[in-house]
């Protein structure tokens, strides 16, 4: 069956731990149809998988690099939702954190937004766009940022599994997020999103309805 790229605007949000990329990605879903989420936390190897990166000062892997991932497995699977082979169960959110942008509405809006003729793919993760397939693939593209104390105050509330070990933050989730991003900021496809902005949500389905001009 072939890939029917044209029915589809792939909207990529990647950035920085706790910075709000599962909260926009809800938001988006309650503010557009018909729209489909991806989330990047549901391609983590397995624990004892040969390809991950052990430190051995923390005895503990790294996650927050992209070989940490099946990154092949996630583009098969975004090709097979393209094709309309693979509904994705929209349930199913990985790593649930806490709605960093406020309560999310009782209730759908009234109208959705819509392009006629058109799919939205919401794919979300710390490196979705670190990985150029990806990159490529996107047609609006957002990256979250956060000042380390920030970022470090909202990751002491989340619970993860395996935990975070001491130390992990400073060795392994601020370094490798400063690496991912400085290679994000070189492209000016990308729009930084701050964090701590409750409105982030208003910014990007101001650049989905402009696409309907």
């Amino acid at each position: 069956m072939a890939l029917h790229r044209n029915n589809w605007v792939v909207i990529g949000i990647g950035g920085v731990t706790c910075g709000g990329k599962t909260s926009l990605a809800a938001r988006l879903r309650a503010a557009a149809r018909p729209l489909a989420v991806l989330h990047q936390d549901a391609y983590f190897l397995p624990d004892d998988s040969p390809r991950h990166t052990y430190i051995p000062e923390l005895k503990h892997n790294n996650y927050d690099i992209l070989s940490a991932l099946d990154m092949e497995r996630m583009m098969d699977d975004i090709h097979a939702i393209m094709r309309g082979e693979l509904k994705v169960d929209p349930s199913r959110v990985p790593n649930e954190a806490p709605d960093t942008l406020g309560p999310l509405p009782s209730a759908p809006p009234a109208e959705p937004f819509t392009l006629p003729g058109k799919q939205f793919l919401v794919l979300e993760g710390l490196t979705v766009l670190n990985y150029p397939p990806i990159m490529e693939l996107c047609d609006l593209r957002y990256y979250f940022v956060l000042e380390y104390e920030e970022c470090l105050r909202r990751r002491l509330y989340r619970l993860y599994d395996p935990p975070d070990v001491p130390g992990y933050f400073e060795l392994c989730v601020w370094p490798e997020h400063v690496k991912y991003r400085a290679e994000i900021e070189k492209d000016v496809r990308v729009k930084l999103l701050d964090g701590t902005y409750a409105s982030v949500h208003e910014t990007v389905m101001e650049d989905i309805r402009h696409l309907a001009t």
